[in-house]
């Protein structure tokens, strides 16, 4: 069953890049969703959440990036393992090996309602280079910085809920969208 989960992130981020086709400005979602509901948790319910999302980046990341030998850091906010009450995002990094090269991945999950940026205006902002519908409700928005090789995928959730995820290595789109639109990053459970 488990591995049924992770062959469906997979699939879901090759559709995601281009096999269910692109988003059109009319798909946009509205943003901030109506009726978002915040979602506060105390720093124990925050540290279970983190080890819940650990436990699903060492289960899925081998397989989305293909590669054994992933390290990862904690949880935290601002700083890894960093965790308070109230706090309404979090991040981790994580190292791998790619055709030789060690290279980085990064995701955030963010709370309903913490991002405000609309997908529209995270366009205006950065450098988008495509959006697709997630199959769920949501909206999965690419974005680069060319100046630093950084790919990053922006999944925005009806719920108001935003996870994204980015890497350091080439072609890579897919793995971050798998990464991004994994449901099982959220503050909801």
């Amino acid at each position: 069953m488990r591995m049924r989960k992770v062959m469906a992130a997979a699939l879901t981020g090759l559709a995601l890049i281009g096999l269910a086709g692109t988003a059109s400005a009319s798909d946009e979602l509205t943003w901030p969703p109506k009726d978002v509901t915040p979602v506060v948790k105390t720093k124990a319910e925050l540290e279970k959440l983190a080890a819940g999302f650990t436990a699903r980046q060492q289960e899925t990341y081998p397989r989305i990036f293909r590669t054994a030998n992933v390290t990862l850091s904690p949880w935290g906010g601002e700083s890894p393992g960093s965790i308070s009450d109230g706090q309404q995002y979090l991040t981790s990094s994580g190292s791998y090996e790619r055709k030789g090269v060690e290279t980085q991945v990064f995701v955030q999950v963010n709370a309903p309602g913490f991002v405000q940026t609309s997908p529209a205006q995270l366009c205006e902002r950065d450098n988008c280079t495509g959006r697709v519908r997630d199959g769920r409700g949501g909206l999965t928005v690419f974005t680069e910085d060319t100046a630093h090789g950084i790919t990053i995928a922006w999944n925005y959730r009806r719920n108001g809920e935003v996870v994204w995820a980015q890497s350091w290595a080439k072609d890579s789109k897919a793995q971050v969208a798998a990464v991004a639109s994994d449901r099982a990053y959220t503050f909801t459970k």
